[in-house]
């Protein structure tokens, strides 16, 4: 268990360190609209897969 914190802790230390590496504030901003893109798209396609089931089963 000790060693996955570890690694959960040095992993998250290894992406703050590439964050910070960036200068650019527009690849920064970039970034933060495609993670949140790719979180909508990942809710946005999961609600029309239920909606989808729900009507298949609905006959």
């Amino acid at each position: 268990m000790k060693e996955a914190m570890d690694e959960l802790k040095n992993e998250a230390k290894t992406k703050l360190l590439f964050w910070n590496k960036i200068e650019s504030k527009a690849v920064k901003v970039a970034l933060v609209f495609v993670f949140i893109g790719l979180i909508a798209l990942k809710v946005f396609t999961t609600v029309l897969t239920f909606d989808w089931l729900k009507n298949l089963f609905a006959l």
